[in-house]
């Protein structure tokens, strides 16, 4: 299955006319085995409770097949050199970058995003507690 055939086999909320695929689900399906065929994809998560969303952009997965970490983290950052990012920049758009040929991008995606404290740290104070089955996102 592809990547973005994957809201065909999740379930999916709509907020504000916009479809979300549960990025818990997605997770465990992945755990089951399940094959994915990775193509360029964007994946904005969210996290929702009730009638309320934060766009987590800052954690948005870029998967691609037209250039490696380098040459995307200079185009995101505008930089010459990769000297010149800074180094907390390049950890997180590390962890949320993958190229099409590299198997386990997604899962680890999914390791760092459900792990980090800091989105959690986030979540509880916009929202007050954190469930992980509140991540969501937009596949592009």
């Amino acid at each position: 299955m592809r990547v973005t055939e994957i809201n065909t086999v999740l379930r999916t909320v709509e907020y504000a006319g916009e479809f979300f695929i549960n990025l818990q689900e997605f997770n465990d399906l992945l755990k089951t085995g399940m094959t994915i065929e990775m193509e360029e994809v964007l994946i904005t998560p969210y996290y929702i409770q009730g009638n309320k969303r934060l766009e987590l952009y800052q954690y948005e997965f870029c998967c691609t097949s037209d250039c490696d970490f380098s040459d995307y983290i200079l185009r995101q950052t505008g930089r010459e050199h990769i000297g010149d990012v800074p180094e907390e920049i390049l950890y997180l758009r590390k962890r949320c970058f993958t190229t099409v040929d590299e198997p386990n991008g997604l899962s680890e995606f999914f390791e760092f995003l459900f792990g980090n404290k800091a989105l959690q740290k986030e979540v509880v104070q916009t929202f007050g507690n954190y469930v992980p089955e509140n991540l969501y996102a937009i596949v592009y």
